[in-house]
């Protein structure tokens, strides 16, 4: 932290946000040139100001005053599993997500030590990319992570083990990411995956994850200008979906399964593998598991029960949450080297924010400045 104002920040703050210089300038009653004068650091808010800046977008000043660490390489764009546009300014909102974990991730990584990376790349261009180069593509992944053709329990354990820093992104009152179930980013050498379970079933959340572990993987390459193009993104979503397939579901092994083509038995395949009824369809579909007449019968069963929206066993499947950035926040509290206020205050962020992004409870702050009081001692009379 330093004693001045970081003009960078109220910008970040407001990005953040997905708010507009008017919208800011009309919330704390200034003018939208004074948020601009604000934002280049011509003139300096005044204590008052701060803090109505600071109440308008939920941080604490704190967050106002704290230096941009330095980042030793670049970003690769985000990329986002959507079935909906998304506005340009609620893009921004979501790398600032991915900046603030990495922000904890640097805190963190001052005291404790995290897994290495074993991810792989593709050195391939991603155009040139088959198909067929895709499904070789996951069973090799599988078969160097020791899974072979075996369903995938804990997915995000083990995206955890491999060095991949997976949390859910902090949503708020002014920007609720609607339509974004997940997005992910390469930053400082560092494979991030952000996801929103709210709201999700297990299974879609899942797919999700694996969607962005394959725009991790084959498209790191992709640059700033290319991520824009619709033909482009359009090319990368198609092999990002077929990557997060035939991983989940692997050609090798997920065939047995399919011993008839009614949705009761397909249930049983999702509970196994953990996959949705819609992605086993498309999956027999695209392996030809089963014939033109069998996979219609399929859909139009499909749309009779209403699953395409929400299926048998959403409600019983589940996730198991991160734990990486959690459990190495809990393991320097626990051993006395931080202190939640210390932690708080560094981080500048919300409690808010904080809690969602490092997967912390709901409570684990509210007794970071509270009083103790007197216990009642018990003595032996005489």
């Amino acid at each position: 932290m330093t004693s001045t104002i970081i003009p960078s920040r109220i910008t970040e703050a407001r990005e953040a946000r997905a708010k507009s210089m008017e919208e800011l300038a009309d919330s704390i009653g200034v003018t939208r040139q004074s948020i601009s004068k604000y934002e280049r650091g011509i003139i300096k808010p005044s204590p008052e100001m701060l803090q109505a800046i600071s109440y308008s977008l939920g941080f604490p000043p704190d967050f106002f005053y704290k230096l941009e660490a330095k980042s030793n390489a670049g970003s690769s764009p985000l990329f986002f599993r959507s079935n909906s546009n998304i506005a340009k300014k609620v893009k921004t909102a979501c790398r600032y997500q991915i900046k603030w974990t990495d922000e904890i991730k640097k805190q963190l990584e001052k005291y404790v030590d995290f897994v290495d990376r074993d991810l792989p790349t593709i050195d391939k261009n991603f155009e040139d990319l088959s198909f067929e180069d895709i499904e070789e593509l996951a069973l090799s992944i599988r078969k160097d992570w020791g899974i072979n053709g075996d369903p995938v329990n804990d997915l995000i354990g083990l995206l955890e083990n491999k060095g991949v820093i997976v949390t859910q992104f902090a949503t708020n009152k002014l920007c609720a990411f609607k339509g974004i179930d997940a997005f992910s980013c390469w930053r400082d050498g560092t494979p991030y995956i952000l996801y929103h379970s709210i709201q999700k079933s297990a299974v879609r959340t899942r797919f999700s994850i694996l969607h962005e572990l394959g725009h991790l993987i084959m498209h790191s390459s992709i640059t700033e200008d290319d991520s824009v193009k619709k033909e482009i993104v359009d090319m990368a979503d198609m092999q990002a979906d077929r990557f997060a397939a035939a991983f989940l579901l692997p050609a090798t092994s997920f065939p047995e399964d399919i011993r008839s083509t009614s949705l009761i038995s397909l249930e049983m395949v999702k509970k196994k593998w953990g996959v949705a009824l819609s992605t086993i369809i498309k999956r027999c579909e695209t392996l030809e598991l089963l014939t033109e007449n069998q996979i219609n019968y399929l859909k139009r069963q499909m749309t009779t029960k209403k699953y395409w929206h929400k299926e048998p066993l959403d409600d019983v499947l589940t996730v198991a949450e991160p734990e990486m950035i959690r459990d190495a926040i809990y393991l320097l509290i626990d051993n006395g080297i931080i202190t939640k206020t210390a932690f708080i205050n560094e981080s500048g962020l919300s409690v808010d924010d904080l809690e969602c992004i490092c997967g912390l409870p709901e409570e684990f702050f509210d007794d970071f400045n509270k009083r103790k009081k007197p216990m009642l001692r018990l003595v032996k009379s005489v």
